[in-house]
């Protein structure tokens, strides 16, 4: 038993060597690079000004993880299960741009040990997003990545019958609103956010048939007035980053720009109420420790008491599929 706990530990520990050699291949571009049957060690070193026999250490270590696949050391090819993931012809199952947005987390959280003893971030939260425009832009496109598949899902459990406006307040790529919209073209789709978001949420606009009209608002959510009211507002993945104090104003003031009969969505990566799981709940909470300055996950019971502050009547959970991360909270604005 001794023995099998001390081989959990290790793998943990040792769990950045793998992590550190598939961001490696992302950033080199490696999976676009061959994105084909294969490519030789000569033609990716030269597209990459390397010297080949430091290129094929990477590579090699890259087979030994059964990302990649070389039976020469010479030639070499994206491994068949990475096609469907990690190959631009992924299309909407593609994890790239999401798995580098996990490597930019490595250098704030390598010092989260300085974060629990100062109670204050380890990098400068402005830098986190808005800061610089390509790093907006990846982080953008890497919350594209996560909302694909999960949008689908937020379709099928999310009833938008009988609407006729949607704000994604925070909307980053826009995602969950295009899936919102597929299934109900007479909703009139209005996408808020920093302009740099807005930007990126336009290009990814294009892979949707959209029928409905779509309007995009560039605004600050804690600091400017938030135009119309709607029939759904939705925060999605938002209110982690902001904390208790400042999310419970912003549901305050969201209250007004509902309309009579309408609702509020707050879909998040839920904590427990006990504040001990899951998994990636827990993760994400120790990442707003160290990239903003008052962030912190929360749980659908401290949620929904927001909402009931706020005036939100019949407020219910959702917790969708197993396999989905997300959940949702909806509470309504009385009888209309």
């Amino acid at each position: 038993m001794v023995k099998k706990r001390q081989i959990e530990v290790l793998s943990l520990a040792e769990g950045f060597f793998q992590s550190s050699i598939l961001f490696a291949l992302l950033k080199l571009k490696i999976f676009e690079r061959i994105n084909g049957e294969s490519k030789t060690l000569d033609e990716l070193a030269a597209e990459l000004h390397a010297r080949p026999e430091t290129l094929s250490r990477l590579l090699n270590a890259g087979v030994v993880l059964k990302l990649l696949e070389s039976k020469d050391g010479f030639n070499f090819s994206i491994a068949p299960v990475c096609r469907t993931i990690l190959s631009p012809a992924a299309g909407e199952h593609y994890l790239g741009d999401w798995i580098r947005s996990l490597n930019y987390f490595c250098a704030p959280l390598s010092k989260l040990d300085e974060a629990v003893l100062n109670s204050a971030p380890t990098i400068e939260p402005s830098a986190h997003l808005g800061g610089d425009k390509e790093s907006t832009r990846s982080f953008t496109l890497s919350m594209h990545n996560y909302a694909s598949l999960r949008g689908k899902e937020l379709a099928d459990f999310l009833s938008t019958t009988g609407c006729r406006s949607l704000l994604d307040l925070g909307c980053g790529p826009g995602t969950y609103a295009f899936h919102l919209g597929m299934r109900n073209p007479a909703l009139e789709l209005y996408l808020a956010d920093h302009p740099v978001v807005l930007e990126t949420a336009k290009e990814i606009q294009a892979k949707y048939p959209l029928k409905n009209g779509v309007h995009y608002v560039p605004l600050d959510a804690l600091n400017d007035d938030i135009p119309g009211s709607y029939d759904i507002i939705l925060v999605s993945n938002m209110l982690h980053g902001l904390g208790e104090n400042a999310s419970r104003a912003l549901i305050k003031r969201l209250y007004n720009s509902v309309n009579h009969g309408g609702s509020l969505v707050v879909q998040a990566q839920f904590l427990r109420d006990d504040r001990l799981g899951g998994r990636w709940p827990v993760f994400l909470d120790l990442i707003q420790l160290c990239v903003t300055e008052n962030g912190r996950n929360h749980s659908p019971g401290e949620t929904k008491k927001w909402l009931e502050e706020a005036g939100f009547r019949d407020v219910k959970f959702c917790a969708m599929t197993l396999l989905n991360t997300n959940s949702f909270l909806r509470g309504y604005k009385g009888p209309k």
